[in-house]
Order: structure tokens, then sequence, then C-alpha cells
């Protein structure tokens, strides 16, 4: 049985994120033009934050990567959801503040789009940082990779 900070480990490793095709992303052209083309990829993060809210195991495991679910095993998969990333997401209140969005390629060469989310907690006095990885698999936005609770620097502003 894989550990559940080893599936992250192994995700995190399978992705790279890069602003390659938005080189000039600085402009505010190219913001414009990385926030229309990540739109669809956008609302396929935000649908596992729904179900990863309300802790819906089996519906957030649905929308994973079937390739990264492959590689590390459906059981280590749930295991990591149930263990790690859901209680994340089901502390949070909301998601808010600023997005960084960036492209990605996992392991097997799929590309789309990073997104440097916080999550608000009613409890605490600052919002806690996160990152969904979304990918298209074989035609269908998958979520590559989710890093709950770690800060990014230059990618959480």
């Amino acid at each position: 049985m894989m550990p559940v900070r080893l599936f992250l480990l192994l995700a995190l490793s399978a992705l790279t994120a890069t602003t390659v095709a938005y080189a000039a992303a600085d402009s505010a052209a190219a913001d414009i033009q990385m926030a229309a083309d990540s739109a669809p990829f956008r609302a396929a993060a935000d649908d596992f934050v729904t179900h990863a809210m309300a802790g819906d195991v089996d519906g957030t495991q649905a929308l994973l990567s079937r390739q990264l679910v492959g590689r590390i095993g459906d059981a280590a998969a749930r295991k990591a959801l149930q263990a790690q990333i859901l209680p994340f997401f089901q502390r949070g209140r909301q998601p808010g503040g600023a997005v960084t969005i960036t492209q990605t390629t996992d392991a097997a060469g799929q590309s789309g789009f990073a997104f440097y989310m916080w999550m608000q907690y009613a409890q605490a006095p600052t919002a806690r940082p996160f990152a969904v990885y979304v990918v298209r698999e074989q035609g269908r936005l998958v979520v590559a990779n989710i890093v709950p609770d770690r800060f990014v620097e230059g990618r959480h502003r």
C-alpha cells in the first residue's frame, strides 16, 4: 500500500507548470487569453473542489485522471482522498482570493492548466493555499493532481 504522502509526491513529480504559450504573461492581453483558454479547466477544478468540500469520496475519485489512479492504484487514491485531501477542503468555508493560472503537462504528456488558489476558513484568520491541476485525458477534463495546504512561491499571490 502506498503511503498517502507518497501519492502527492508521485503526482507532483509527474507534473510541470510552465507559461510557454503565454510568454507575455505580464501583458493584460496574455492574461485575458489564458483565462479564456483555461475556463473549461477551471470549471473542472471548481467541480472537484465542490465535491471535496462536501466530503464526496466517490465523486472526487471519479474526477481523477485514470492514468494517475492507474499508477498509484484505486485503494491508494481513495486513502489519499479520505486522509489528506478531503479533510482540507471539508474544513473550508469557501475558496477565495487571488488565483494564479499556469499551463501544465502531466507525465503522459497531457496538457492543461494548474490553478493556485486559496481556501477561506471560518475558524482561521488567514486563508490556506492549495493547487488543482486539470488536464485533458482522452477528450475528458480530469484532475491530475491536488496539493492541499502547500504554498508555492511565485504561484500563490
